[in-house]
């Protein structure tokens, strides 16, 4: 038998009118048990520190913009956790977001890169130790063959954290409610700070 724990659901749609409320549940959860495919825990989703919810991509309003890569040496470390003189070059257009990074990710054909594959690193900033690991879906054409994987960045990145779950460590929340910083993105108390310079290869 299929079963769903609809008991937490009110507990996450506010809505005032309750047959309102009952009809979209009981229509969610035909559509649910239909394609076998709700599942409960944590997703990317688009938050308004404003309005403090969620909203769904149709709310949203996403915009291109122009931009160059930052390009960032992340030190691999021995292993006695000790920087060496390798590192791992990724290149980015969201550099602010690497206080977030639970790992790297490169294609296993970059001979470049080969040697690393499951390695660890120093995180730039944070100085936490990540797990270098092999994914076919690193683009090897893009920047230099190498990703870093922030998965509550990124749909892809999202998507590569859930393909490696076991090589890596769970997300890593850094935003509060209010789109502040929290202790999770604040620099380590050593102080090390490296900064990511454009076009630096």
């Amino acid at each position: 038998d299929y079963s769903i724990p609809w008991e937490y659901t009110h507990n996450v749609i506010t809505v005032e009118a309750d047959d309102f409320r009952v009809y979209f549940i009981n229509e969610g959860k035909i559509i649910a048990a239909h394609q076998r495919s709700w599942n409960r825990g944590e997703r990317i989703t688009n938050w308004c520190p404003r309005c403090m919810t969620a909203l769904s991509d149709l709310e949203a309003e996403h915009e291109e913009h122009n931009s160059h890569l930052w390009y960032v040496r992340y030190p691999v470390l021995d292993e006695g956790g000790h920087p060496t003189d390798d590192y791992v070059l990724i290149a980015t257009t969201r550099p602010e977001t690497i206080v977030a990074d639970v790992a790297i990710a490169v294609n296993p054909s970059v001979e470049r890169w080969k040697p690393f594959i499951g390695k660890k690193v120093l995180l730039p900033i944070i100085e936490r130790h990540i797990p270098v690991i092999a994914d076919d879906a690193v683009d090897p054409e893009f920047g230099t063959g190498a990703l870093k994987i922030t998965p509550g960045h990124d749909p892809n990145d999202y998507a590569c954290w859930n393909r490696n779950k076991d090589k890596m460590g769970e997300p890593i929340n850094i935003l509060n409610p209010d789109g502040t910083i929290n202790e999770n993105g604040k620099p380590s108390a050593s102080g090390g700070r490296q900064s990511a310079v454009p076009g630096e290869t």
